[in-house]
């Protein structure tokens, strides 16, 4: 009875260990100022072993292990302008970080500046680019995070004119009823994206996604579509074409066939792989667009060092990141140019390690012909990271954008057919159309690690799409249990499609 107790108590002993040392595979803070107690954001969270994260937005962030940490392992936090800090990462037990500044020595200023001016900077930042930043090929652990959100402002329709008496008014009022005013998503997506910064030389292998949308959403609008389509296929005659009358513009629909006869001989298989090609091609061209972006021919490009002329800069600061001093520029502009922000030069290599900026004012504000778009709100920030090769690769890039679209305006659907005697035109949908739209989009991408590949090495890999997003309605913490991303803001833990 004793020895059976003892076997249990043992056990039990072992059990409560090993949940403590689950536990412990995961650790998780926000990032403060230790004078202001601001958050931090985007600062750097790196273990001894090189394995590391940023904090997010809010300061925060979360690392994971696969394995228990070591007792030598040792945790450090860094930022532009800090100290940095570190813990023996089996004692780390803080939720909150305090940073404290950085204080600089004037004579090592002195030195190291030169004296040169903003000018005298910005020159030196262009030049050898090639030596600075790796432009070659690599293959980078990226996790890339999508979120959108739109918000109709107006919806209405007033019928003019319909000879298909389905199309009534009455028909689109109740179908804009069940249109949602608001929709907000996010997609995330962990993998390996092969390639240089051209568009041309670049592979995604996918490890894992998810998706936060409210798919119910999604089918409403599909519903619309079909309800749509279906009362076209059973009034319109064979052999149509429609014709989209605005005014005096007139335009053939080339695209529209309502009486396409051709069915889908697909097997589920077949469907299922299209969809993860489908998927992985749209997340690859998205990452394209964002990394091309960066550099052109050997050179960074980035709108305020390629029209460098339009701007003034000003040295406002010097500081540390770790041990590597960095001029601190503000710049704004000097012609009717869009943005203004920071800029962090490498004080020793005259590289660009961080750039940040918004515009102040409307990048785009278009209006014709009933037609509307104004781009009001743009943010960027750009960090690079130095490999153990001495060169700058990319760590993390932010890009937010938000913009109005609008219709307000008359147009005609008109039904014709050539083959009809008499009158070609069959049937005419004139309506009036008042649609206005605020939108919202923001890219995260987070380059863990950046490793030199040969030419051989991405010729021989081939893209193999074999992973869908898992759909939430709600966002779940365990999701991304034992892998490192870039923890999630408040708006994100806190999504959730109401029933």
């Amino acid at each position: 009875m004793k020895q059976s107790l003892s076997f249990f108590i043992s056990c039990f002993v072992s059990f409560l260990s090993g949940s403590q040392a689950l536990k412990s595979q995961e650790i998780s803070a926000v990032v403060k100022d230790s004078l202001t107690k601001e958050i931090i954001p985007y600062a750097s969270i790196y273990l001894s072993s090189d394995k590391g994260v940023l904090s997010n937005e809010e300061g925060r962030f979360k690392i994971q292990f696969e394995t228990p940490p070591q007792t030598e392992d040792s945790l450090f936090i860094s930022c532009m302008g800090y100290k940095t800090l570190g813990y023996p990462i089996t004692s780390f037990k803080d939720s909150i970080v305090l940073l404290p500044s950085k204080t600089i020595a004037l004579g090592s200023i002195i030195l190291s500046n030169q004296n040169l001016s903003a000018e005298d900077i910005i020159k030196a930042v262009k030049k050898n680019i090639s030596e600075k930043y790796e432009l070659r090929l690599t293959n980078k652990k990226v996790f890339f995070r999508e979120s959108g959100a739109q918000e109709f402002k107006t919806l209405k329709v007033n019928i003019k004119k319909s000879s298909i008496k389905e199309f009534d008014q009455a028909f689109w009022d109740s179908t804009l009823l069940k249109v949602p005013r608001k929709n907000e998503w996010h997609t995330e997506v962990l993998g390996n994206l092969y390639g240089d910064f051209t568009r041309e030389n670049q592979k995604l292998e996918i490890e894992k996604a998810l998706e936060l949308e409210d798919k119910k959403t999604t089918a409403i609008f599909n519903n619309i579509e079909k309800a749509f389509d279906t009362i076209l296929k059973q009034n319109v005659k064979k052999d149509s074409y429609f014709k989209l009358r605005m005014g005096i513009i007139s335009t053939k629909l080339e695209d529209v066939d309502f009486n396409s006869s051709d069915k889908d001989t697909l097997s589920p298989d077949e469907k299922l792989a299209q969809k993860k090609e489908s998927f992985s091609k749209w997340k690859k061209r998205l990452l394209t667009n964002v990394i091309s972006s960066l550099f052109k021919k050997e050179a960074l490009s980035i709108s305020v060092l390629e029209k460098s002329n339009r701007y003034d800069f000003e040295k406002v600061n010097f500081t540390y990141f770790n041990d590597t001093p960095v001029y601190v520029l503000e710049f704004k502009p000097n012609r009717n140019e869009d943005f203004a922000g920071k800029l962090y030069v490498d004080a020793d290599e005259m590289a660009l390690i961080r750039v940040e900026y918004k515009n102040i004012q409307n990048l785009r504000d278009l209006s014709l012909l009933g037609f509307s778009f104004t781009h009001y709100f743009k943010e960027a920030t750009i960090q690079f990271k130095k490999m153990n090769t001495g060169k700058y690769a990319v760590e993390y890039l932010e890009l937010t954008d938000q913009f109005e679209t609008g219709v307000n305006r008359s147009f005609s659907i008109i039904e014709k057919n050539k083959i009809v005697k008499g009158r070609n035109k069959q049937n005419e949908l004139k309506m009036e159309l008042n649609l206005s739209t605020n939108q919202f989009q923001k890219y995260q991408i987070v380059v863990f690690e950046t490793q030199r590949i040969s030419q051989e090495t991405f010729d021989a890999f081939t893209e193999n799409p074999n992973v869908l997003p898992v759909n939430l309605i709600q966002y779940d913490p365990g999701f991304w249990e034992g892998y490192t991303i870039i923890e999630p803001n408040q708006a994100i833990k806190k999504f959730k499609v109401e029933k």
